[in-house]
């Protein structure tokens, strides 16, 4: 049997390792035309890193991250709202979350296959024939392979032509992301924050990502497609920042603004149908997600290995896909609503209503942020 995956970002990638391993052909085609260097972070989460435990490199990512021990989300004063012991994740769960640099985890991956990644290959038409699926790129080329595996991304052309979508959802916050290179103290290379400002979606974090590269985001409540260039966005970060407590301050003061990478931070309206006929949806093709539980790479992840692990264990492609949505489809939505929650949580406005929402967080009972933390990374592989 052989799966023509689109796209070659995390999801993809590890949708070609866990096939190879379980004895499947396979082809991957990436739209870009090379994989680049430049980027910024990623936390993989604790599920996710379960996921690569079972496909044997979850030792090789580790060695080439950060090492996460505490992860807080604050005010801007410093005071604690929320509390993950990363040491507490592992002893419950089997593995902790991971903080690495896309382009690091993107090369660890590539390493892995033995089949070689297609780029520059824009998928731009899908045909089902009576043996396969055929998959058509605008360079003129094509592949044939038994089933196809749609991991393009939130603005997926190939769900978009196959299955459809209800449309996007735009969350209201823009987020300017960054790779900082500079040397951190050890309380914070080891620790990290997400700290909430005054309201108005204002909300930033950084945390190392192995060498000497420290991760940077920050998000602010603006219209969609409000037009900053690099150095404006600079500026709107370093002014709200200013009276951060903590390194905040002094990581933004070492952003170069030509390295800022913006994304108005969209997600895909909840969707059931996954799959058609030979085609399958994956990772943010199929449910993409605000990036507020930091879950977006994870949820394409575990899609990954439960796919791979569907069709190895039904004799019938469609009896295969129908078991992954099952599996996947209910959690999966989960997460996209309670991160959109979150955004929604995060851009109110003014200080009584701040105030009240820090208290709200900070008084969430022990008993429930358990629960939250087991729906999260108590998964069943």
């Amino acid at each position: 049997m052989k799966a023509i995956i689109i796209g070659g970002g995390i999801g993809g990638l590890t949708t070609a390792i866990a096939l190879q391993q379980r004895g499947w052909q396979y082809e991957v085609f990436e739209a870009a035309p090379e994989y680049k260097t430049v980027g910024a972070g990623i936390l993989l989460g604790a599920n996710a890193m379960k996921v690569y435990e079972r496909l044997g490199i979850a030792s090789i990512l580790a060695s080439r991250g950060g090492h996460l021990e505490q992860l807080y989300i604050k005010d801007y004063k410093g005071k604690i709202l929320q509390h993950i012991d990363g040491n507490q994740l592992e002893q419950q769960y089997g593995s902790r979350s991971l903080p690495i640099h896309r382009a690091t985890l993107q090369a660890a991956l590539l390493e892995q296959l033995q089949q070689p990644v297609q780029t520059g290959k824009k998928c731009i038409a899908v045909t089902e024939t009576p043996r396969g699926v055929i998959a058509r790129f605008d360079d003129g080329s094509e592949a044939q392979g038994d089933i196809l595996v749609a991991a393009d991304g939130i603005r997926s052309a190939v769900r978009e032509q196959v299955i459809g979508s209800q449309g996007y959802r735009y969350s209201g916050q823009i987020c300017w992301r960054t790779t900082v290179n500079m040397e951190l103290p050890d309380a914070e290379r080891h620790n990290t924050a997400e700290v909430w400002g005054r309201g108005n979606g204002i909300r930033a974090s950084f945390m190392h990502v192995g060498g000497n590269q420290v991760y940077f985001w920050f998000t602010k409540k603006l219209p969609e497609n409000t037009p900053y260039t690099n150095e404006q966005a600079l500026a709107l970060i370093q002014q709200e920042l200013a009276d951060f407590s903590g390194y905040m301050p002094a990581v933004a003061r070492n952003i170069n603004p030509a390295q800022l990478i913006r994304s108005d931070l969209y997600d895909l309206a909840p969707i059931s149908t996954w799959h058609k006929g030979r085609v399958v949806l994956l990772g943010d093709a199929a449910h993409a997600t605000t990036p507020n539980l930091g879950q977006g790479a994870s949820q394409a992840i575990e899609d990954a290995y439960v796919l791979v692990d569907s069709l190895c264990s039904h004799s019938d492609y469609e009896t295969a896909f129908r078991h992954y949505v099952t599996k996947r489809v209910e959690r999966a939505h989960k997460i996209v609503r309670l991160s959109w929650q979150l955004a929604q949580l995060t851009n109110w406005k003014g200080a009584f209503a701040v105030a009240v929402r820090n208290f709200a967080v900070r008084s969430i009972p022990a008993g429930s942020a358990k629960r939250q933390l087991d729906f999260l990374y108590n998964i069943t592989l």
